[in-house]
């Protein structure tokens, strides 16, 4: 029985009538014939053509035309095992094409469902069959329960939906039948991972090409932006839209749902057809019959689509699909690129481009640049195949994963995280932690309790320094954790944070401590202060557009470059010293690291630690590193003594990524700062009592410096936070392990400022406060209890804001100034006033007295400077006029403003071209008496004095209003 051979002649592959194969087709035949003219077996041959372009139709040709006999066919999913055997068994594709005439017998087609254990029972289904259909799971040679078949009883292998060739169980198949003929078919010739497949690429067919020829249609991109948590009903809500729409302009349109765990898709199965829907879902546990009954209703309009789970999705033949949605989003190009296929298709009585939804919210990897642009996906995705086809390279693979792979003696650059550990502390589990994927942990060593806990991982990973278009397979890391039981300092070493953070968790199990800076600071004692030949120096007090928020000094006489007003705002952030020839340390106190320009074995690692415990141990304190006493001192601190005046989230953090909080069943939040507001302190406890505000949502969250996690947020809601930099620089945590990690700045009536344990304080000289910030009003007709805005108040008893208008009134120009009330809720100011005349952005913070009388109660000063400092976010600010674009459209007004004026202003607006003026009117104050620095008890001149160096830091002008 050989059935291709014995109706070779019936087959046409260019019939003179009807449609016959696709040019790309044909153009793939050929190039196989030519190939296999002039190589030999040893390498697999690889056809690239789109999904949907016709694989099952060519390998049904290419077994005509290579006069194969028995032809073993490899299939990724169950799904696509039983769609490709009722498929050859029919050969149905090639009588459409006439190819093939209608009474041809059919093929004898075997499914394997199951092992085979032996030879003989290859022998009984290969005299009986001439193509066999499977998965790897059934076939490989990988496992050592089963039988493959026998080289010697099939002349063929194709493999369909190639690109999983790199895989184990797949690679060992291609191995055991490299004498044979091998013909690898995918729409995407390479991977995330750059496993390359070994395979020699003869023929590949662009999208490009397809797009042109008709065989596919563009994608429309829906881009949802449904937040990072409850996702589903949002992209079900879109999806319905979209599918009204299409079953308009096309009655036989189809859905498919794809997400990533069988439990989701059943979940996602109610919810869409409680919604007006009518779907199922297929998955890898659902018999092979009933998937293949639900394709076939797909195709027959008895359901609108189908909920599909991970790779159940491939080779899903089902031309009238024409919306897809994204409820789990693919990191990786190929699989976005093979799942678009399932829509892409052009079946001749539909018309329009398919459409694919997705939450643009959760995009992650490599996928990043696609769903965040603008472009439309029929440009973008030819392009980055043809970007990928040019970059995929063959790379061998490492054997660290091997049986008797030998671990090479470690030669590693000395650095660690160095941490305060309790008495008790240990690692935990050891030789039972397992890492999160995509990690994998391949080795764990430690010679004895007093040696190092040494650890190394896998990653497939891009060379950083190749643009990412290199990549080697199991890439390795290694970890070394050194705990010195005496001292309680555990000394953390990892070439990958990623890596060491996918176990760490499992590891540690109890609380570690930052090294405060002033024991960091120990370290470098022994230096000379004329050794440094590096100083970094980060901003103490504030960011601001007057002082960047790190500077770096390098090269020869540093410390005289350093100058001592910089202690004003800069406190130490790193430093390099050199002591002699082969001695050269440095430190950094964002995460308390130290380093020596050397490398060497674990022992000598070890040694090296242990040289650093001494001089952490000896000698007394210090608040700064030598010769650099100027700059802004660090303490380390066990308690608050005293409320502060403001709390300040990490303006790093905070302005340098794009950033979502996602609180539970809520609408996401974009790019928001929370505020933190000091409530009470609880000296007994030791407790710092707070209130978090982001927009309307209000918790409660606690600071102590007793407990291993400083921050602890009070909340039933899960509170997500996602921080986008750049593609490859996303965070996403809790928003208390970002508070635990990027730490608010606690503002203190000092002036000093306190991140985590340390106490900062910087190196404050100023005598007096500059004369002109007091002034003088005249609030004779003001409530001056009352603040509240009024539409139509009392005359003679106007409220703070009302009067505030009054007084600004005279040098307000109606035809060119804009003047905005922004109080409520996350305001900027209380009111906004762009003087034209000036150039100048005035932010109005105003506040009622607490007492009929004015004088200078501390009281009166608290939330109001708070609020000054919190308006440096906006100075010199890029998003201002976007946000208050947005503000307008809600609870905010223009005073005495006409529309035309703000919008003409809001276009023309460059932020150059003006300057800054923070405005605090308050009638409580009695000028005379809170202007007087030599008043005894005079609080409100004190705290003035860190809120003017706060916003003279940020480039803005200050003004107290008072009578």
């Amino acid at each position: 029985m050989a059935f291709f051979i014995e109706n070779k002649e019936l087959f046409k592959l260019q019939p003179v009538e009807g449609n016959g194969l696709r040019k790309c087709q044909l153009g793939a035949i050929w190039a196989l014939k030519s190939h296999f003219t002039t190589s030999s077996n040893e390498i697999a041959s690889l056809i690239s053509m789109p999904t949907g372009s016709g694989k099952t139709a060519l390998m049904m040709a290419t077994c005509f035309e290579l006069n194969l006999k028995k032809i073993l066919i490899v299939v990724p999913s169950k799904i696509l095992r039983r769609q490709i055997a009722e498929q050859f068994k029919t050969l149905e594709v090639l009588k459409k094409a006439n190819c093939l005439p209608d009474d041809i017998g059919k093929t004898n087609v075997f499914e394997v469902t199951k092992r085979q254990k032996n030879r003989e029972q290859w022998e009984v289904i290969l005299n009986e069959h001439d193509v066999i259909v499977a998965h790897p799971n059934s076939i490989s040679p990988y496992y050592k329960d089963i039988e493959p078949i026998p080289i010697d009883l099939i002349d063929a292998v194709l493999v369909d939906e190639a690109h999983h060739e790199p895989a184990e169980t797949w690679r060992k198949l291609n191995d055991f039948y490299s004498e044979l003929k091998r013909v690898f078919f995918t729409a995407t010739p390479f991977r995330r991972d750059r496993k390359r497949m070994k395979a020699k690429l003869i023929y590949h067919y662009s999208i490009d090409k397809a797009l042109e020829d008709n065989i596919m249609r563009e994608v429309s991109f829906v881009g949802e932006r449904a937040g990072i948590q409850n996702t589903n009903e949002a992209l079900m809500n879109s999806a319905f839209d979209v599918f009204q729409k299409e079953k308009e302009l096309n009655p036989n349109a189809s859905i498919l749902i794809r997400t990533d765990r069988i439990e989701d898709s059943i979940l996602l199965t109610q919810l869409y057809n409680e919604n007006g829907f009518n779907v199922d879902y297929i998955h890898y546990k659902r018999s092979a019959n009933v998937n293949s009954q639900l394709v076939a209703k797909v195709k027959n309009n008895e359901l609108d689509g189908l909920v599909c789970v991970g790779i159940a999705s491939e080779g899903l033949d089902i031309p009238y699909l024409k919306v897809a949605v994204l409820h789990a989003t693919p990191r990786s190009i190929p699989y976005t690129i093979q799942f678009l296929g399932r829509i892409s298709r052009q079946p001749e009585d539909q018309e329009g481009n398919a459409t694919l939804i997705a939450n643009r919210d959760e995009v992650k990897g490599e996928v990043y640049k696609l769903y965040k642009s603008d472009e439309t996906w029929g440009k973008l995705i030819p392009q980055l195949i043809d970007e990928q086809m040019q970059r995929a390279r063959h790379y061998k693979s490492s054997q660290a994963k091997e049986v008797d792979f030998q671990m090479p003696e470690l030669n590693v650059f000395f650095s660690a995280l160095i941490y305060e550990t309790s008495n008790n502390f240990e690692f935990e589990n050891v030789e039972e932690i397992n890492a999160k994927k995509p990690f994998e942990i391949l080795r764990i060593e430690q010679q004895n309790d007093d040696s190092p806990l040494i650890i190394v991982t896998a990653y497939d990973k891009p060379l950083e320094w190749a643009n990412n278009e290199i990549h080697i397979e199991d890439l390795l890391d290694v970890h070394l954790l050194y705990h010195h039981s005496d001292s309680n300092l555990l000394f953390e070493l990892t070439t990958s944070e990623k890596a060491f953070g996918s176990f760490k968790k499992e590891l540690i199990k109890s609380g570690l401590r930052r090294l405060p800076h002033s024991r960091l600071y120990k370290i470098l004692s022994q230096f000379r202060q004329s050794d440094y030949i590096m100083v970094g120096m980060k901003n103490a007090v504030s960011q601001g557009a007057s002082q960047p928020s790190y500077k770096t000094v390098i090269g020869s006489g540093v410390q005289a470059s350093v100058r001592a007003s910089e202690g004003r705002v800069f406190s130490t952030g790193h430093a390099l010293l050199k002591l002699d020839l082969k001695k050269t340390w440095g430190l950094a106190t964002k995460k308390g690291r130290v380093w020596a320009m050397k490398r060497g074995t674990s022992e000598e690692f070890k040694n090296w630690c242990d040289s650093l415990v001494n001089l952490i141990e000896d000698g007394p304190v210090i608040a700064n590193l030598p010769g650099l006493s100027f700059l802004a001192s660090s303490e380390p601190i066990n308690n608050i003594e005293e409320l502060p005046i403001a709390i300040i989230p990490n303006d790093l953090f905070f302005r340098a990524y794009s950033t979502i909080i996602h609180i539970n069943h809520e609408e996401p939040i974009r790019n928001c700062i929370p505020e933190i507001l000091p409530l009470s302190l609880d000296v007994d406890n030791n407790r710092l009592e707070c209130q978090i505000k982001i927009n309307e949502f209000e918790y409660d969250i606690l600071m102590s410096l007793t407990e291993d996690k400083i921050w602890t947020l009070i909340t039933d809601s899960e509170i997500r936070v996602r921080a986008d930099k750049s593609e490859n620089d996303i965070i996403e945590k809790s928003l208390e392990e970002i508070l635990n990690e990027f730490y608010p700045s606690l503002i203190m009536p000092t002036g000093s400022v306190i991140e985590g344990r340390n106490k900062i304080t910087p190196n404050q000289n100023i005598e007096n406060l500059p004369s002109n910030i007091w002034k003088v009003k005249d609030w004779s007709d003001c409530n001056i209890c009352a603040e509240r805005y009024i539409r139509v108040p009392t005359a003679n008893a106007l409220p703070v804001i009302n009067k505030t208008i009054e007084l600004i009134r005279p040098d307000f120009e109606i035809n060119s100034d804009v003047l905005i009330l922004d109080d409520g809720a996350n305001e900027i100011a209380d009111l906004i006033w762009f003087q034209q005349s000036t150039k100048q952005v005035h932010f109005i913070h105003c506040k009622a007295s607490h007492g009929e009388i004015p004088g200078r109660r501390k009281a009166d000063c608290d939330i109001l400077f708070t609020q000054a400092m919190r308006s440096i976010h906006w100075v010199s600010s890029v998003s201002l006029i976007d946000r208050l674009r947005e503000r307008i459209q809600g609870n905010s007004e223009l005073i005495i403003t006409n529309q035309a004026t703000w919008e003409t202003l809001a276009d023309n607006f460059k932020i150059n071209n003006w300057t800054y003026n923070i405005i605090l009117p308050q009638p409580g104050f009695d000028i005379q008496q809170v202007s007087d620095r030599d008043r005894n008890n005079n609080n409100i001149y004190e705290l003035a004095i860190p809120m003017y160096e706060r916003i003279l830091g940020s480039m803005a002008e200050l003004e107290i209003w008072g009578s």
